[in-house]
């Protein structure tokens, strides 16, 4: 992965607002192997979100090697997919009633919230509208079916997903007017909440949506913080640049207490250089490996390779690799079903006795740090 390609979920709502859904590269929860239910009050100016990797609930991780039945690792990618939504506001409970399919009943609640006045229920009605009813549109293309051994697997998979997307698509297009859902929003924005304002950059010019983000960054909203790091490091073509020194890396600090995507984004640019953040190897392999720890792989494993085996021994890099293609094949990742899934994970169990040391990390990995890496992903309530 290079360092311009950066997570879906910190971007996708400014990729839509100005207009380039095209470039939208994997979410850093893939990485690369790819309302009844308290609803969170926000205050006008909330504190940052906190961190899925510090809650106190139970996790049980799944056998790293083993694949799970077809309707299970379906379930594991929509749940994903709504654990999105806790970022603006979401509890863990209405995510898990919206993976089992509540959707109707739990779009009505939270409409009826949002009609009284609850900044939260605005908010995830917005979020959904923006960024999880488009993955759910039947004009999104699906995996072709994988011939073989594993076609039954993949195929009963895609059904599972697709069959539930129409659903979603159906709520979707029937009961949330983003219209009028926009509207909650905006006067919420005009009241300084943070989500709020992040949301509101949608549909603006790209000049525009940059004030809006930075305004949600500086009321302390994480995801601003990591989107308006990530674009003045890198960017679009139609964005006019940042000034020589904005702040990016205060900003991916900042992000990356609570988003461990963000932390990954910043080992990169230190590895890498990026405007404003210069080059620091060390800092680099140092933040690399606590974003994979937290479930965000990718800037060890394009790091993990390059640099000297003092700092990174191989087996680690490896490791890492491995254990993000077998979380892939979990459902734990975010997009649609894929035969290289598949393929990269039978290509791993067929190997693995080839590295034994690095399936050694890999297990010892998941062991002390499987329960916050699928706490953070999403995978599992």
């Amino acid at each position: 992965m290079t360092k311009r390609q950066i997570s879906v979920g910190g971007l996708v709502l400014f990729m839509i607002a100005i207009g380039i859904w095209a470039t939208l590269p994997k979410h850093s929860g893939s990485s690369r192997s790819e309302a009844s239910g308290a609803v969170k009050a926000m205050p006008a100016r909330e504190a940052p979100v906190q961190s899925a990797s510090i809650s106190t609930k139970r996790v049980t991780t799944p056998d790293l090697w083993t694949r799970p039945p077809a309707k299970v690792a379906a379930r594991h990618l929509r749940r994903v997919r709504f654990a999105s939504l806790r970022r603006s506001g979401a509890s863990e409970q209405l995510v898990d009633r919206l993976t089992d399919g509540d959707v109707l009943i739990v779009v009505t609640e939270l409409k009826e919230k949002a009609q009284r006045g609850d900044p939260s229920a605005a908010n995830i009605l917005a979020d959904m509208g923006h960024s999880v009813c488009p993955f759910a549109s039947p004009n999104v293309q699906e995996a072709p079916s994988l011939p073989g051994q594993d076609a039954e697997w993949l195929n009963a998979a895609l059904q599972e997903k697709i069959a539930f997307d129409k659903q979603l698509w159906a709520v979707c297009q029937q009961s949330i007017d983003l219209k009028e859902v926009d509207g909650w929003v905006g006067k919420l924005a005009e009241q300084g909440n943070g989500a709020s304002l992040w949301l509101s950059s949608v549909g603006r010019s790209p000049a525009a949506a940059k004030l809006k983000l930075a305004e949600a960054a500086d009321a302390g909203y994480p995801e601003a913080q990591a989107t308006m790091a990530q674009i003045l490091t890198h960017p679009p073509p139609d964005l006019p640049p940042g000034g020589s020194d904005d702040g990016e890396e205060d900003l991916f600090k900042r992000a990356a207490v609570s988003l461990p995507y963000a932390e990954s984004a910043l080992a990169v640019c230190e590895f890498s250089g990026c405007p404003g953040i210069a080059i620091d190897i060390p800092a680099a392999v140092a933040h690399a490996r606590e974003a994979a720890q937290r479930g965000a792989f990718d800037a060890m494993i394009e790091i993990g390779p390059q640099v000297q085996a003092s700092m990174v021994d191989p087996n680690e890099a490896l490791a890492w690799n491995l254990l993000a293609t077998m979380l892939a094949q979990q459902g734990c990742t975010f997009g649609a079903f894929s035969p290289q899934w598949i393929r990269a994970a039978n290509s791993t169990l067929t190997a693995k006795k080839s590295f034994d040391k690095a399936s050694s990390l890999a297990e010892q990995y998941w062991r002390d740090y499987g329960a916050q890496i699928m706490a953070n992903i999403g995978c599992t309530s």
